[in-house]
């Protein structure tokens, strides 16, 4: 026997399926225009940072808000300039155009090739670590200020252990130490 129902149930999903399934929020925007009004242009939406205990150091949502009304605000060039293709693939979710480091020396000087020994992160790749990519209150965009960037990695007590430490109270790590590098393995400035 074969069935007449309704197929309108069935197009709906096919067609949700075609215009929802896509790789990219993108992808499929010219579709979204022929059944909808006010369908946004890709160049018309902005970033808005949120707090980084709120999503991870690397998340943004776009909305409508300007990212220089944050006063007192150090801002990454490509932030600011609403450039987010010059970090992220607008054809895979957002994921980096190149992975860290690469991404970073695309703009920046290559550190490998300014010192004999790196510091962990900068021989890592994780430049991130300690810089935010988009935008901090601190200079060079920082994610934590002072010794207390240094003692997220390295254990505050084995620092302070260590017998070249004592009577150092009140200096910097960077007092004596290059954050990125240096010739020797203790990263002397």
């Amino acid at each position: 026997m074969r069935q007449t129902g309704n197929i309108w149930p069935g197009l709906l999903f096919v067609a949700a399926i075609a215009l929802f399934g896509q790789c990219s929020s993108y992808t499929g925007k010219s579709l979204l225009t022929i059944f909808f009004d006010g369908v946004p242009e890709e160049d018309s939406l902005a970033l808005h940072p949120l707090a980084p205990d709120v999503v991870s150091g690397d998340s943004v949502l776009l909305t409508g808000s300007d990212v220089d009304s944050e006063p007192g605000m150090m801002v990454h060039y490509p932030y600011e300039e609403r450039d987010c293709g010059a970090c992220h693939d607008p054809q895979s979710l957002g994921s980096m155009v190149e992975p860290q480091p690469g991404l970073c020396y695309m703009c920046h000087e290559d550190l490998g090739t300014l010192y004999e020994y790196l510091h962990g992160p900068v021989a890592g790749g994780y430049c991130t670590s300690c810089h935010d990519p988009h935008m901090s209150e601190n200079e060079h965009l920082i994610r934590i200020v002072g010794n207390q960037l240094c003692f997220y990695c390295h254990r505050e007590e084995s620092v302070a252990s260590n017998e070249m430490h004592m009577d150092l109270d009140g200096m910097e790590c960077t007092d004596c130490h290059n954050a990125h590098g240096g010739d020797d393995k203790y990263i002397f400035q």
